[in-house]
């Protein structure tokens, strides 16, 4: 654990001196504040539940955009070997990126939660259906990062990891569309797979065992194959 927490700490500090981290940051709460305001103007009825719903479609592209580089970066600056030949394994260093980009993110989500006291200040909303609705787009966001670790293993191309991880995302939101026109087997085992359907739970205050290993499935899922990419394209 020391090992990719030094790791990780790498990552945190690489991000806190990057531009780009601050204005992707500040532009994912700006538009996600956006929603929230349009449907306190409109409604007269700020909606948490709706915020995190679009929230969840920004971050489709705000993860690859924070993760392209983690491990593309290392190849093109030429990084790599000297950071995978030092007494670190390749998992604890796959594990301790994946984890700087979710402590930058779990701070924005925290940041989030001013929204639902705004809420709070106007009306009275069920804290319990809240937080279940933030708990879920938690564990939704951490499968995201780790679909954006694994595009990232794949290439040394920045871009092309970031495109690749918005398509991939993108593939796995809209996935229950085609759900609906196919019959068994194939339309509920793609049901299975979307990640709105899972979400959609927590967002209504339900939280369910098999929605919670759904997500981390996912999580250790797309880690273990960027680790087993990258242990690969070491031996190249």
């Amino acid at each position: 654990m020391r090992k990719i927490w030094i790791v990780a700490k790498r990552e945190l500090m690489t991000y806190l001196q990057t531009p780009m981290a601050y204005a992707l940051m500040a532009g994912f709460l700006m538009i996600t504040g956006y929603f929230f305001s349009m449907s306190l103007l409109g409604s007269r009825a700020a909606s948490v539940q709706s915020m995190l719903g679009n929230a969840g479609l920004i971050l489709v592209f705000v993860a690859p955009i924070l993760t392209m580089r983690l491990l593309a970066d290392e190849d093109r600056q030429g990084t790599s070997e000297i950071l995978f030949t030092t007494p670190v394994s390749v998992g604890q260093v796959v594990v301790g990126k994946f984890a700087g980009a979710l402590m930058i993110m779990t701070a924005l989500l925290l940041i989030m939660l001013v929204f639902p006291l705004v809420v709070d200040q106007f009306g009275n909303p069920d804290w319990g259906v809240v937080l279940s609705g933030y708990f879920g787009f938690w564990l939704m966001m951490t499968a995201f990062l780790a679909a954006g670790v694994f595009t990232s293993s794949l290439t040394d191309s920045q871009l092309v990891a970031g495109v690749a991880g918005v398509a991939l995302l993108l593939l796995l939101w809209v996935i229950d569309w085609a759900a609906g026109s196919l019959g068994a087997p194939i339309g509920p085992i793609l049901a299975r797979l979307s990640i709105t359907n899972h979400f959609v739970e927590f967002n209504r205050g339900i939280i369910d065992t098999k929605n919670i290993v759904f997500y981390l499935s996912l999580t250790f899922g797309f880690l273990f194959l960027g680790t087993r990419i990258v242990e690969s394209r070491r031996w190249r």
